[in-house]
């Protein structure tokens, strides 16, 4: 199993949900964040009056998924948030050792 987390523009979260729930994908945490990477934030005025932004809002996705469709959801993630610009976001996958849902106790990838 595998954790992805992935950071977006707040405008692609619809977009990206969609694809992802099309590629299979039955659940994700979705967590409004602000950060700052190669953009380093922008200028903005606001009544007249000049400051600086230095984090930029952005959203964090967070999936574990099993190990035979994980390159599939980092691609469809990538495809569907990319707009060519700056600060499109990152995407990180790490090994999950152990999972277990909750309310059934089922464990591993039967959790997911």
């Amino acid at each position: 199993m595998k954790l992805i987390i992935a950071t977006i523009k707040p405008f692609k979260l619809e977009e990206v949900r969609q694809a992802l729930t099309d590629a299979g994908v039955r659940g994700m945490m979705v967590t409004e964040i602000k950060g700052f990477g190669a953009q380093s934030g922008h200028t903005e005025i606001y009544r007249g009056a000049e400051y600086t932004v230095n984090f930029v809002p952005k959203i964090k996705l967070e999936l574990v998924v099993s190990d035979q469709v994980v390159d599939q959801i980092v691609e469809t993630i990538a495809n569907t948030a990319r707009t060519g610009k700056i600060g499109d976001g990152k995407i990180f996958v790490v090994d999950v050792a152990q999972a277990l849902r909750v309310r059934t106790g089922e464990t591993d990838e039967d959790a997911l």
